[in-house]
């Protein structure tokens, strides 16, 4: 994101509106946990996602995280307060 556009949320509203309409039940993606200090990382963790394995997708490449979250919050269950 674009420094005048950091910090407004844009970021996550792009990221939600590209989910919105999905089939799909999960998404996942690749994070260079050294991306911005781990900033990049623990943005993703905040928004849902949670790492699931560390892979080298070729010899001379960097260790990615692979992180999976839901497409959509799961509803709430019959009876309960939300």
């Amino acid at each position: 994101m674009r420094v005048p556009w950091r910090g407004t949320g844009t970021a996550r509203r792009i990221h939600d509106e590209l989910l919105a309409h999905r089939p799909e039940k999960q998404v996942s993606l690749l994070v260079n946990p050294r991306s911005g200090d781990g900033k990049v990382k623990a943005l993703y963790e905040r928004w849902g996602y949670r790492e699931i394995s560390v892979q080298r997708p070729s010899a001379d490449g960097p260790v990615l995280t692979a992180m999976l979250r839901a497409v959509r919050k799961p509803a709430p269950a019959p009876g309960s307060a939300e």
